[in-house]
């Protein structure tokens, strides 16, 4: 894996000022350096004033730019409850029962429930005013067990605390548009800027708030109506966002704990928090030109690399959006791999991922869809984004604040600060669409004198073949069924019979490359110099139809899909893939 040179350096650098990582706590509460700020965005589309639902076609959908994402809906502030007061944070929530789909949008002065169930109709349902009818810029939300878990930050909200909401009442209402009554509340904190909430614990983490120098408040909120205080976390001081799951990820030690990751403002910490009154500061890693660490997300379940964003470096660093890219396979001690620049100057804000993609939200950029094919190295890649601000993408705070990509539909919901909630669907035909001649990586030997492949048998496919550092023999097509097939894996000498690893790729989603999770489909998992018996598994999400199989053997090593090695050989095949 890659790593950038100036991570290395400001890494050392850093290590040079021998700071107490396992105690050293930054200043409490940077200020935050969120003020709306709508100037200058430009000409609005005359769309934004109606219901509207249009194919993003040449780059354009209504009168705002876009790039594989159409428009499904368009509902203002003034017509979800709560007058004219600005939208900030957005989650979502699917019932159960009904299947409705729900975006729960942050207001300033409380929070708006639209059912988008129908994304070319949104529906406003009911407004919850914010408790104690506190106001201001900044309102976060998550969702448990059929619960919405609301926090709201500023001067406006000292008095806040955890405010519940039963999201089942919806089913039930007598029309839409109502004024509804929060279900329960927690004390103990008043305002807070941020909460994540583990589903797989039942655990809720605050944080931000006035508790814990604004680091980790835990609430037990398995019984949803009757939260409980569990513990806290502050020896970092104040954590501006965080996302805490039940670690699954390379670093052994701390396998099945459960872990954050906090976004503490010129920094990333993580910090094990199985024992709730016992949490254990894991690593604390500044970055090279960190000016306001603010949230990132897990690339998968895997929890090996995570994508992060820095609020105010467009502004202060005079730099594009930039996103950071790191490997946490040793979580005490997460590598900085790259950094994406994007092609505006938008100031970044809430990203999210799923299947492969990263999907952030940049204020005045709008909604930007990334692909990690290439992650590994530190790489991410545009496939495609829908522009709320079609007059500007200046370093600004207006536009989207955030997004919500997890309804089953494949509906994203936007939250507009000044304008409204936007419903997208992106074109994901388009977006996936393969590349119909794609060029794959270079692999081989530098010797075939004496071990090669000498015959391949793929299910009811068998080909011969003699020395050859690199064989194409893509003019064979092999045809495999989804599921297990039997393979047999024979090595040639020229005299001595040498120990050889053998692996099989192939290019299951036609992307031009071996590098997602599932393309290595067999693996002898050691060195011999006999013939190889063995099973090929193809899984159920593999695309039909013609694609890539690399067979690599390397003398006494394992090989990989893209490298270049000393004694054995490499084959490519065409393979036809049918699920029946």
């Amino acid at each position: 894996m890659r790593r950038n040179s100036y991570s290395a350096s400001f890494v050392g650098f850093i290590a040079g000022l021998s700071l107490p990582m396992f105690s050293y706590g930054h200043s409490a509460m940077f200020p935050d350096g969120f003020k709306f700020d709508d100037s200058n965005e430009g000409k609005k589309p005359k769309l934004m004033l109606r219901d509207v639902s249009t194919k993003c076609e040449n780059g354009n959908a209504s009168g705002y730019p876009c790039k594989n994402i159409d428009l499904q809906a368009f509902l203002a502030k003034e017509k979800m409850g709560g007058g004219s007061a600005n939208l900030n944070d957005i989650w979502g929530y699917t019932d159960p029962v009904t299947g409705a789909e729900i975006a729960i949008v942050g207001r300033t002065n409380g929070t708006s429930f639209v059912d988008i169930t129908n994304p070319l109709k949104p529906v406003f349902l009911g407004f919850l005013p914010s408790h104690n009818n506190g106001s201001a810029a900044w309102r976060d939300i998550k969702t448990y067990n059929d619960h919405a878990f609301i926090v709201a930050d500023g001067s406006g909200n000292r008095t806040h605390g955890l405010q519940v909401f039963d999201l089942t009442t919806l089913r039930d209402l007598p029309s839409p548009g109502q004024t509804l009554q929060e279900t329960a509340h927690l004390d103990g904190f008043g305002n807070a800027h941020n909460i994540a909430i583990n589903e797989d614990t039942g655990y809720a983490y605050i944080v931000g708030s006035n508790q814990c120098s604004g680091g980790l408040y835990m609430v037990n909120v398995s019984d949803p109506q009757k939260p409980v205080y569990a513990g806290c976390f502050s020896a970092d001081g104040y954590t501006h966002d965080t996302q805490c799951v039940v670690y699954k990820g390379a670093d052994i030690q701390f396998y099945q704990h459960e872990i954050c990751i906090g976004y503490n403002e010129d920094t990333i910490t993580i910090v094990d928090v199985t024992n709730k009154s016992n949490p254990k500061q894991i690593s604390r890693t500044p970055y090279e030109g960190a000016q306001y660490t603010h949230q990132g997300w897990f690339l998968n379940d895997e929890h090996n690399i995570l994508i992060m964003n820095d609020e105010l470096d467009e502004q202060r660093n005079g730099i594009n959006t930039t996103s950071y890219i790191y490997d946490v396979r040793q979580l005490d001690n997460p590598i900085e791999i790259g950094r994406y620049v994007g092609p505006t100057t938008a100031i970044d804000h809430n990203l999210y991922t799923k299947d492969g993609f990263v999907f952030e939200t940049n204020y005045r950029a709008g909604l930007r869809i990334l692909s990690t094919n290439d992650i590994e190295n530190g790489k991410l890649e545009e496939v495609a984004y829908f522009d709320s601000i079609p007059g500007s993408n200046s370093a600004q705070f207006s536009g989207t604040w955030s997004n919500y990509v997890y309804f089953d539909s494949g509906n994203i919901v936007l939250s507009d600060i000044g304008n409204g909630l936007f419903v997208v669907n992106p074109d994901w035909d388009v977006i996936n669409k393969p590349d119909p001649n794609p060029t794959y990586c270079n692999s081989s030997s530098t010797n075939a004198n004496y071990e090669w492949i000498a015959g391949v048998q793929l299910g009811q496919y068998s080909h011969n073949s003699g020395a050859s550092q690199y064989s194409d023999f893509t003019q064979e097509e092999v045809n495999l069924v989804v599921g297990k097939s039997n393979i047999v894996l024979q090595p040639g000498y020229s005299g001595i019979k040498f120990n050889e690893y053998w692996k099989i790729w192939i290019d299951l989603n036609k992307d031009g490359d071996f590098d997602d999770t599932g393309e290595m489909v067999f693996s002898s998992n050691e060195a011999v110099s006999s013939t190889v018996n063995g099973v090929l598994a193809i899984p159920s999400s593999a695309q039909e139809g013609k694609t890539r199989l690399r067979v690599s053997m390397r003398y006494n090593s394992a090989p990989s899909a893209c490298s270049e090695f000393k004694y054995g050989e490499v084959e490519d095949y065409t393979v036809n893939i049918t699920h029946n």
